[in-house]
């Protein structure tokens, strides 16, 4: 009940307070003040600044985020009457506010002029905030599932990076000899893994309507993919290939960064976005690879996941919004996002990659092998829950595979109603 009580106040802070003290958006020199749900990094910082600059009348507030919470806490907000102006989400999962009537339809904005701020981004990456025909994001950084390898490791004993499932089992048990473990992954982001369950449906031609919640996760008409590729999991996990062995289930983030910087873990499982940080941290030689293939010469699933903008429904400066939207989305924003290691979304900088590291991910993303999708995680927030923070650890603990598949179907049976 405390821990409630605080959280509620927690928001109140967050999102009322700020209103009074800015005066219902008034910054007190003339200027009205936008405020912006998203990370105070610096490259934040750098581009708000540079904003403010050329738009005298504005002024950006960071209300600074909770990326465990963000979902409750921006809903919460927009309930409250007194929501930002312009939030982070992600763009492929949208839909969780798209679909309550939360978040602003910007199509106008970008179809304005001919087309001319959709025709600035990457096709893949603005379509990730693409709700039937409509978009209610901005895309401005692709989040891309990879595989952060230590070369230095490989190197010394011999080895290949592998490139298929087969190929990873073989080179873990070969480190697992020298005391290494061959991967590492960490409480809460398991569901990375899943990409071998997409892997597999896309092979099997049904990903589009797996990652719709069109076909069973269990029982007769069963879709293909998870149970194969849980199965597949926990082999590895049964093997100790996975830091720290027993305690893998729970081992946090920093843990297990830390024990990758240490050489204990030779491949990492983590979002690309975090390419620049690992390259600042790594004192040894760092690479990138695709996740292995389930079996040779498959079809390689990507997702479609970006860090994104959007606008409340209820926000007070809508337009303002959408004026700082498309700075940050420029190639001044965009420079700033990719001088931290980031990726950017538009074409303009695409070609302008120079960083090794970078062009390797991008490449990931490349060929006629590659398929996009969408994360199961859409279909419901508790279908998304279930599978950010329980099927994996559930199965590999000892829960029977059927067991957690037939309650991931009742939860699709439940969203579909």
């Amino acid at each position: 009940m405390k821990k409630n009580i605080a959280f509620s106040l927690f928001l109140l802070l967050t999102f009322i307070l700020p209103l009074a003290a800015n005066g219902q958006g008034d910054a007190g020199d003339g200027a009205k003040t936008i405020r912006f749900y998203g990370s105070d990094s610096q490259y934040n910082k750098n581009i708000i600044a540079k904003f403010e600059e050329g738009n005298g009348d504005l002024k950006v507030q960071i209300v600074p985020i909770d990326f465990d919470n963000a979902e409750q806490i921006i809903k919460t907000g927009i309930a409250s009457g007194n929501p930002v102006d312009v939030s982070f989400f992600w763009g492929s999962q949208i839909s969780a506010f798209a679909n309550n009537n939360m978040a602003t339809d910007l199509t106008p904005y970008l179809t304005a002029d001919g087309n001319a701020w959709l025709n600035t981004f990457v096709p893949k990456y603005i379509d990730a905030g693409k709700i039937d025909g409509k978009y209610y994001a901005v895309s401005y950084q692709p989040v891309i599932e990879t595989l952060f390898v230590n070369k230095s490791l490989f190197n010394e004993y011999g080895l290949q990076v592998p490139q298929t499932w087969d190929e990873l089992m073989k080179v873990a048990e070969q480190l697992k000899s020298h005391g290494v473990y061959a991967t590492g992954n960490w409480l809460g982001q398991n569901h990375q893994l899943l990409v071998f369950a997409y892997q597999i449906m896309a092979n099997r031609g049904v990903l589009a309507d797996c990652t719709a919640g069109k076909l069973p996760f269990a029982g007769p008409g069963e879709a293909p993919g998870l149970r194969q590729a849980l199965g597949m999991l926990k082999d590895m996990y049964d093997n100790n290939y996975w830091y720290p062995g027993e305690g893998a289930l729970t081992a946090t983030k920093d843990q297990v960064q830390a024990a990758f910087y240490q050489g204990k873990i030779a491949m990492l499982f983590d979002a690309g976005s975090n390419v620049g940080t690992y390259e600042s941290n790594a004192t040894f030689e760092l690479g990138v690879a695709k996740f292995p293939l389930v079996s040779a010469d498959s079809k390689y699933a990507v997702n479609v996941v970006t860090n994104a903008l959007f606008v409340p429904i209820n926000a007070a400066h809508k337009d303002e919004a959408i004026r700082f939207m498309k700075f940050y989305t420029s190639d001044a924003g965009q420079g700033e996002t990719m001088a931290t290691g980031r990726l950017p979304s538009i074409k303009s900088k695409q070609d302008k990659i120079s960083n090794r590291l970078m062009q390797d991910l991008m490449n990931t993303t490349e060929g006629d092998n590659v398929v996009s999708y969408r994360h199961m995680q859409n279909i419901s927030p508790e279908i998304n829950s279930y599978l950010q923070n329980d099927i994996v650890s559930f199965v590999c603990s000892g829960e029977s595979i059927d067991t957690v598949l037939e309650e991931l179907e009742a939860l699709r049976l439940k969203a579909i109603k």
